[in-house]
């Protein structure tokens, strides 16, 4: 059965892993996507909105305590934010801290005294945080998106306030795509730049650092996970949820990923399809084991599905959309590049063929579509991911982020990795303002596992990091997805499912090998 709820939904594992598109002028190097791959995967939580949180702009509260930094009194406080939120007092233990959620909807927190020196990276005035983003390897600036987007946030928040009366300094550094460089990136970081935490990183590199700042305790704050590479990891906290253990030893559950199905049975439901085609790299393992998995859930949801092995080295459709034509398919997967991507739609464009819905991943998933793919493709592109459209300016959280981008980013391409990553910007201020003077990163991490169905104030379909017995817990929540389409006419993204995306009951869950290939 399926439903539509804003507070209920359970993440896929990495739904939205990839590249994206480069900017114009620059052509496009081939991101091997785990997205679609980890596009249904259920080992994390993730759904939609409830609760708006603490205005930005706001100081984050304050509160007066009943005792002063000893002993355990009780005290009250009051939240400052704007917002639609709930508008009531709470009460905090200890420490001279008080407590309450204000109209922004989220918790906020003072603490009796001025602002403290109170873990690495934290000053009376300032909060340091770090981001590896690859923008100068074979890919160009592929990666590049969720930095343009926390960049624009950075500058936005010091504009409003900071945080907390702290400014937010972000230090960056380019990996290349390369492991080595990943982890000199890494520990310039933490042993020379002293951040607090990282923020909104993406490229496939991540492997390279991940064990290494684990073991130094510094969290990955909302990172944008390209492969399995980092994901096992205590410290590590995907922008997409994960329900996994995180023991730091096998990703999830004994190297094993588990995916729900409600994709599927959203297309099967709202456009009448039955036929699948799912293209991946056969040669390449990342892409190869990200096509069975699409197809093993699609036929799960009674699809009945064509898998079209695809050379990475030169790749010709002509064969497979011949066949697509002959077998009646009238819907499409991919786990290949963007611009192989495109490639399969001019083949199908010269030869007339077209389908009901062709799914892509994020890498496609910003303006540039417009244009790059062809016309007999594009009223068919569907994006299936976790967060709201950067297109769906309806939403006050989507655009609050536009307005900022314009400004800060002038001409930059609107895409959906940089609305994630302003939405990791804007989750760790919220995070900090529960802290007040003294934000740690144990603090940080409390709060991190305290979520429950969090979405990011209308921006996200609610994610948490609770830890769920995949192989045996049953779909409680059901299994939620957010779906955009492009229109041509409006020249940008429609949202297809509500505020809360698309929730099924019942949804059925299958597991698929999930090594750390080191990628």
């Amino acid at each position: 059965m399926k439903r539509n709820r804003p507070a209920r939904g359970r993440k896929k594992l990495g739904r939205d892993l990839g590249g994206d598109t480069l900017r114009k002028g620059r052509r496009r190097g081939h991101a091997i996507v785990l997205a679609v791959a980890l596009v249904a995967t259920a080992a994390c939580g993730t759904r939609l909105p409830d609760s708006a949180f603490v205005n930005a702009g706001a100081d984050g509260g304050t509160g007066t305590a009943a005792s002063n930094r000893t002993g355990t009194g009780t005290g009250t406080g009051t939240g400052t934010g704007t917002g639609t939120g709930s508008n009531a007092s709470g009460t905090g233990t200890g420490g001279g801290a008080g407590v309450g959620t204000g109209p922004g909807g989220g918790a906020v927190a003072g603490a009796d005294g001025p602002n403290q020196a109170s873990d690495v990276g934290v000053t009376e005035n300032e909060i340091v945080i770090g981001n590896i983003t690859a923008i100068n390897g074979i890919l160009g600036d592929a990666f590049a998106p969720p930095l343009r987007g926390l960049q624009a946030y950075v500058q936005w928040i010091n504009d409003h306030g900071g945080i907390h009366g702290r400014t937010l300094r972000l230090e960056t550094c380019d990996d290349g795509e390369d492991r080595t460089r990943n982890l000199q990136c890494a520990q310039d970081l933490i042993e020379n730049k002293k951040v607090f935490a990282f923020v909104a990183g993406n490229t496939r590199a991540e492997g390279g650092s991940a064990p290494y700042i684990n073991g130094k305790g510094v969290p990955i704050f909302f990172n944008l996970p390209i492969s399995n590479a980092a994901s096992r990891f205590p410290h590590y906290w995907s922008i997409y949820g994960n329900g996994c253990p995180r023991d730091g030893n096998t990703v999830c559950y004994n190297n094993q990923i588990y995916s729900t199905s409600g994709i599927y049975r959203w297309f099967k439901e709202h456009t009448g399809v039955k036929k699948a085609g799912v293209f991946f790299y056969g040669l390449i393992n990342i892409s190869k084991d990200a096509g069975q998995f699409v197809i093993d859930g699609l036929k799960s949801e009674g699809f009945d599905a064509t898998g079209y092995d695809v050379n990475f080295a030169n790749p010709n459709f002509d064969q497979y959309v011949d066949d697509m034509k002959a077998k009646g398919i009238d819907i499409i997967f991919d786990v290949i590049d963007d611009g192989t991507n495109r490639k399969l739609c001019d083949t199908m464009q010269r030869k007339g063929v077209s389908v009901t819905a062709k799914v892509s991943t994020v890498v496609s998933y910003g303006d540039e579509i417009g244009t790059d793919f062809s016309p007999i493709c594009r009223p068919s592109i569907y994006i299936a991911g976790n967060t709201m459209s950067y297109s769906n300016r309806a939403n006050p959280a989507v655009d609050e982020f536009r307005s900022a981008f314009e400004t800060y980013q002038p001409g930059t391409p609107l895409h959906q990795w940089a609305l994630e990553g302003w939405m990791a910007g804007k989750v760790l201020t919220e995070a900090l303002n529960t802290m007040g003077a003294a934000p740690t990163r144990q603090g940080l991490e409390d709060w991190l596992r305290g979520l429950n169905d969090y979405t990011a104030g209308g921006l996200s379909i609610p994610i948490d990091f609770k830890v769920k017995d995949y192989p045996n817990e049953p779909l409680a929540n059901g299994d939620c997805t957010s779906i955009a389409k492009w229109s041509d006419d409006t020249q940008g993204w429609i949202q297809q499912t509500g505020p809360a995306g698309d929730c099924y009951d019942g949804t059925h869950q299958y597991a698929t090998n999930a090594t750390d290939r080191g990628d």
